[in-house]
């Protein structure tokens, strides 16, 4: 009996042992799993995050200039204090701002939702600030528009569009002429010029984080094609990602 007992305590230790090991290979499992799901995750929302931002933008850029205004409204004195700027505002690197406007044709609602009536000329920049709902930056619009006698609603916080923004860049494209090889150069490049050069394309590049932490920290590193800047590695507990478009102005 006491041999037998022993028998029994020693199959009852094994089992007990070899029941571990498969619940921490199973949990082992899980946790790679997890940790592999939340990366995917963060990888797309940002890379959908970026294109819907700057598919925002483009449809906006597009019109830039129609109706014969100033695509950047560069020369309207009367909005100087909201034009395209380099470095202004918060971001890592500082976020540039993106003034754009054009004649409207036909009634639309701007982006801060608002209905500007055919006739009238509609103003919009995009910047990045910080915003109460979120603890990182956010991409904002600030909408306004303009007749020939004054302006409106233009210079407020403007409405939220996208979270967790670390960087908005901009560059523009000028078209060559006499006196002019062409090229990208930035705002405030552009805006000491004199007489303005035609701008005939813009460059935008959006840089991201990922909204949740992830498991543990990951080296990432911006590609180098990121309107030509030079971010360094870092190494984040974050996801980035960090995208470009370069879109031409039909009535620059």
């Amino acid at each position: 009996m006491s041999s037998q007992k022993g028998v029994a305590l020693g199959e009852w230790l094994l089992a007990s042992v070899i029941g571990v090991i498969i619940l921490m290979a199973a949990l082992a499992w899980l946790s790679s799993s997890w940790q592999l799901a939340l990366i995917q995750r963060q990888a797309l929302q940002t890379a959908n995050a970026g294109q819907w931002a700057l598919q925002r933008i483009r449809q906006r850029a597009e019109w830039a200039g129609f109706g014969g205004v100033h695509p950047l409204a560069l020369d309207d004195a009367r909005v100087s204090a909201w034009l395209s700027d380099n470095n202004r505002g918060l971001g890592k690197p500082v976020s540039d701002q993106l003034t754009i406007q054009y004649l409207v044709e036909k009634a639309v609602l701007d982006c801060e939702g608002t209905r500007v009536l055919a006739g009238q000329i509609l103003i919009e920049r995009y910047f990045v600030r910080a915003d109460s709902s979120t603890s990182g930056w956010v991409l904002a619009c600030d909408a306004g528009q303009c007749d020939a006698n004054a302006c409106s609603r233009l210079g407020d916080a403007g409405l939220a569009l996208l979270a967790d923004v670390e960087s908005l860049q901009v560059l523009y494209g000028l078209a060559p002429s006499e006196s002019l090889a062409g090229g990208y150069v930035d705002a405030t490049v552009l805006r000491s010029m004199s007489p303005l050069p035609r701008v005939h394309s813009l460059r935008i590049g959006i840089l991201l984080r990922g909204s949740d932490l992830l498991p543990r920290k990951r080296r990432w590193q911006a590609p180098d094609d990121w309107l030509g800047m030079n971010l360094g590695s870092m190494t984040d507990a974050r996801a980035h990602r960090a995208m470009s478009q370069t879109l031409e102005l039909p009535n620059g």
